[in-house]
């Protein structure tokens, strides 16, 4: 079982038979893939589903049915783990060997959407029967009881129509409104009533165990009595019984049932009056995992109240917390939290009694969690930065949002790269419109032109990244602004806007040089190397690169001898000089792989490619461009795919393969209209052709070459104009 129980330290679960039954019979039904515990808080459905998951675990049920265990039960709990779809990703991996763990580590990194990353996800679990627990799911709802996320839903949808993906058991105040299509695979089980009279009464004695409540001797009338307070409700008991056991007036239990017996709404009120009725330190205790809302060690509360209450026992107020069932400890862990109705209600209190101090216990809690951040040379997967990001949350919950702002710019555009611009957004969505200072707005418009840049449309990003460019005038902007430029400058590449791309680039790379930004400077002289290769300069692009081979002689980086390599590469294939694009996209190849950035190397196998088939040898070509496809897919990136494929297929047809041509000209395309790029014309006008010398008609075939000659000109990724031109004019005297 991987992660916190949502449910730790509720005490003896009672029975709940029926319910049980239900859910086994659901779990032995290869149809449903969810099972929803529907009900209102505190009716015990965490438990219930705890206990649940427990029996599928074993293969083991209270009523002695057995069936086929589980290989893993994964908990996510939105106030313990939290519920995204990147946490249940990269827990999932968990279950993984580290080879396939590290191959899906990079599909998430790649541009992949999220749907196609949940079924590579599900794919590399399929040998392992696993289930997956949600806890508090109506927390990730909107008003239409959707997902707010909407990778969330993506990945919900993937499962559902994944065969062998895990199975979901969810808890939750109301049900998540699925599409009408996977309405057959859900099932739900409300939990509209409490315990049983017999196991209530069980129950209430087991939580005064110590007979100081004065329930555990009571006679079975007035415990009965006591339960159909609360209908039973398992947290509503719990509730009853540390009351009586903090009651300082040492009330008997007739007498407390006779004092509130003007209640309504019993469990929520009881709550309430249980945290109003405690002392200022206790309360501050309860406010300040309140205010945290995950499991946190003890040393953290401490930590927070340190200078708030100087001398405060804080252990043993958790304990007298822990005793009266108002705090939930965890012994595995050594960490201690609030139920969510508890969490909640004080949460409410503090803000209405005394707004200040919950601003200053976020404040405190944010700073808590920057203590405990990892220095950025250690990152390797988002959970790396999790400490960031829930401080981030405070210092939003305190109203610091240009601090926020300015935290998030910290590691912003490490989430990017790492796949989670999804993350990102939501976090600069907290942040729209809230912020005053200058440099905050900078910062914001920078990680959110960087998502959008990952996420689209592009034409949003440019806008963001433009604003950002005009905010960023002096100084202390020098590190923001080349990342600007940067951006600015590699989407005008990409959109073939070779006149706005270079001079974007140029200052990029020249503010990394001076800042000492070894890793951003190589990228950027890459990218203007490239530029100008595209553009048909390719004795410019060899300019830039004499700069790179420089950075590289003076640094150990592999990356920075990758990218000198990848700028050479491409500007020799821009002066068809095979055989030395030959030599130097080998050793960018080995470099890239020895820095352990991928996302290039399908273009690097292309390039490769594309000079076997300038020196004739088109067999060789044909493993080099499918290596490129294998690389590219698993970065997940479909424009160097495309790229490949399309050149796959002149090869393929150069060597009198017509079939595999044509059906490579097919998937070249599909690729290209998937990534929307501006050379699916070329890619169209390729496949055109092939399919026309396939059926018998040259001069059709001619003129699609024709017109793919004109389409691919300036682009040295492609075969080069000529190859097509040449091979037309053949085609019209055959």
């Amino acid at each position: 079982m991987l992660n916190e129980r949502p449910a730790f330290g509720i005490h003896s679960f009672k029975n709940r038979t029926d319910e049980l039954h239900s859910i086994r019979v659901l779990f032995e039904d290869p149809s449903v893939r969810i099972t929803s515990l529907l009900g209102r808080r505190g009716i015990g459905k965490s438990l219930l589903a705890v206990r649940a998951a427990r029996s599928v675990a074993e293969g083991v049920w209270p009523d002695g049915a057995r069936t086929e265990p589980v290989d893993a039960v994964v908990f996510f709990g939105e106030r313990t783990t939290g519920i995204t779809f990147e946490q249940i990703f990269f827990d999932c991996l968990r279950l993984l060997d580290a080879h396939e763990s590290d191959r899906l580590h990079r599909i998430w990194g790649s541009r992949r959407r999220a749907a196609d990353k949940a079924t590579e996800l599900f794919d590399a679990l399929a040998p392992l029967n696993v289930l997956i627990l949600l806890d508090n799911l109506e927390e990730l709802l909107d008003e239409e009881d959707v997902f707010r996320e909407p990778e969330l839903m993506e990945a919900v949808k993937a499962l559902l129509t994944h065969e062998s993906a895990p199975r979901l058991l969810i808890t939750s105040q109301v049900p998540l409104a699925l599409p009408a299509q996977f309405a057959r695979a859900e099932r739900r089980i409300l939990m509209e009533e409490g315990l049983p009279r017999q196991d209530s009464i069980a129950l209430l004695r087991e939580l005064d165990a110590d007979g100081l409540g004065g329930i555990r001797d009571a006679d079975d009338a007035l415990l009965a009595e006591t339960a159909g307070r609360v209908y039973g409700v398992p947290r509503g008991l719990e509730l009853i019984a540390g009351a009586l056991q903090d009651d300082v007036s040492m009330r008997s239990l007739r007498e407390w049932l006779r004092d509130t017996a003007a209640l309504t709404s019993l469990v929520d009120e009881l709550a309430q009056r249980r945290y109003r009725d405690l002392d200022e330190h206790h309360r501050l205790v309860m406010d300040v995992l309140a205010v945290f809302g995950t499991p946190v060690p003890p040393d953290a509360v401490a930590w927070v109240l340190g200078p708030l209450a100087p001398g405060l026992s804080v252990d043993a107020v958790l304990r007298r917390l822990t005793r009266g069932f108002l705090a939930r400890a965890n012994r595995e862990n050594r960490t201690y939290s609030l139920l969510p109705m508890d969490t909640d209600i004080a949460r409410a209190d503090l803000a209405r009694r005394a707004p200040l101090l919950a601003r200053r216990l976020h404040r405190r809690a944010a700073d808590w969690y920057a203590r405990t951040a990892i220095p950025r040379e250690e990152w390797r997967t988002p959970q790396d930065v999790a400490p960031q990001r829930r401080e981030l949350a405070h210092r939003v919950q305190a109203g610091d949002y240009d601090e926020a702002a300015l935290l998030l710019d910290r590691f912003a555009d490490f989430l990017v790269w790492q796949g989670s611009a999804g993350t990102v957004m939501s976090m600069c969505t907290d942040l729209a419109g809230r912020l005053t200072g200058r440099q905050a707005r900078l910062a914001y418009l920078v990680a959110r032109g960087h998502a959008q840049f990952a996420i689209g449309p592009m034409n949003t990003s440019i806008e963001l990244l433009q604003e950002a460019e005009s905010l960023a005038q002096v100084p202390q902007d020098a590190a923001c602004l080349q990342r600007i430029l940067f951006l600015l400058g590699d989407m005008d590449r990409f959109e073939g806007r070779h006149s706005d791309a270079v001079p974007r680039l140029r200052r990029s790379a020249d503010i990394a040089s001076r800042l000492g930004m070894v890793e951003e400077y190589a990228h950027a002289l890459l990218c203007l190397s490239l530029a100008h290769s595209y553009a048909d300069r390719p004795d410019l692009g060899l300019e830039v690169a004499a700069e790179l081979s420089e950075l590289a002689r003076g640094s150990s980086l592999p990356i920075v001898r990758a990218r000198e390599a990848n700028a050479l590469a491409c500007a020799y294939a821009a002066m068809r000089e095979w055989p030395r694009v030959t030599h130097v996209v080998e050793a960018s190849i080995i470099a890239y792989d020895e820095s352990g950035i991928p996302e290039a190397l399908g273009f690097s196998w292309n390039t490769l490619g594309l000079a076997r088939v300038g020196t004739g040898d088109l067999t060789s070509a044909l493993s080099a461009f499918d290596m490129g496809v294998e690389r590219s897919a698993d970065v997940g990136w479909l424009l160097p795919e495309a790229v490949c494929r399309f050149n796959q297929t002149w090869a393929l047809w150069r060597l009198g393969r017509a079939a595999d041509a044509e059906s490579s000209g097919r998937r070249a395309l599909i690729a290209y209209q998937r990534c929307g790029s501006k050379d699916e014309a070329a890619a169209a006008a390729l496949y055109d052709a092939v399919a026309a010398d396939r059926s018998g008609d040259p001069v059709s075939a001619a003129r699609h070459l024709q017109r793919c000659a004109a389409l691919v000109v300036g682009n040295p990724d492609l075969c080069p104009a000529e190859w097509f031109t040449a091979a037309a004019d053949r085609l019209r005297v055959r």
